[in-house]
């Protein structure tokens, strides 16, 4: 067949014809980048692509090899290492895919945000896998956290972790105090309201939104901010018999 036949059969084609189109001289990298993208194609076809340096060289080409669930695991491990951070994270994020290579394309991510822009981080961060947002909260960067509060995957742990942690900036605290969803959540407000980087009136405002039992927990705990805890006592004081 013509190289352009071959284009327009390749993407639903059965075995067969994948079997002896992937011999056909006629192939060109894109046609093979389709061909390998067919959820027919056989294994043991994937795999001899996988190991033909002729193709391997073109990215698209090893881009579909990866993202395959059907291409053997040795071959898509191999392979794995030399994509671009957009497409580990689509890897990442594939449900399709073994676990233990999703595991590395979280691995080999999280091994290269000192190579990323920031603007890249950014991007990640909208987005990224759960592995890669514990690594991307530790970073502590104002952009990246911000982003991160947009992330669908974020978990109660990481609201909690970013609301008591010593590195966070005053900005993202205040800012995940008023979000709509971790900001309404009891564990997230008593992080924030023991974190001495949270602004005083985010912590202040907190306190009168806590229940009565984590007023007076706060009130005993000598790590709180002073201030924070005067207003838990004045709290509970208010609220005693006279």
């Amino acid at each position: 067949a013509s190289a352009a036949r071959l284009g327009r059969c390749l993407d639903r084609a059965p075995a067969a014809f994948l079997e002896g189109a992937a011999a056909n001289p006629e192939l060109t990298p894109e046609a093979m980048a389709k061909l390998v993208r067919n959820p027919h194609a056989p294994p043991a076809l994937l795999a001899r692509i996988g190991r033909d340096r002729r193709w391997i060289r073109h990215y698209p080409v090893r881009r579909a090899l990866v993202r395959n669930p059907r291409t053997p695991h040795r071959v898509s491990r191999a392979l794995l290492a030399h994509l671009f951070w957009k497409d580990l994270a689509d890897a990442a994020e594939d449900a399709r895919l073994h676990p233990a290579l999703r595991r590395q394309a979280e691995q080999l991510v999280c091994e290269r945000l000192e190579e990323l822009t920031l603007g890249e981080r950014i991007a990640l961060a909208r987005r990224a896998s759960r592995a890669v947002i514990t690594a991307l909260r530790a970073r502590a960067e104002s952009p990246v956290l911000r982003a991160l509060l947009e992330n669908q995957q974020l978990r109660e742990t990481d609201a909690v972790a970013m609301a008591g942690s010593e590195d966070a900036p005053g900005e993202i605290l205040a800012r995940l105090a008023a979000h709509p969803k971790w900001g309404e959540r009891r564990e997230v407000r008593l992080a924030l309201t023991l974190n001495r980087r949270t602004p005083v009136a985010v912590a202040l405002r907190l306190v009168t939104l806590l229940p009565l039992e984590e007023v007076a927990y706060l009130a005993q705990q000598a790590d709180a901010p002073r201030i924070v805890r005067m207003a838990a006592q004045r709290r509970l004081e208010a609220r005693s018999p006279s």
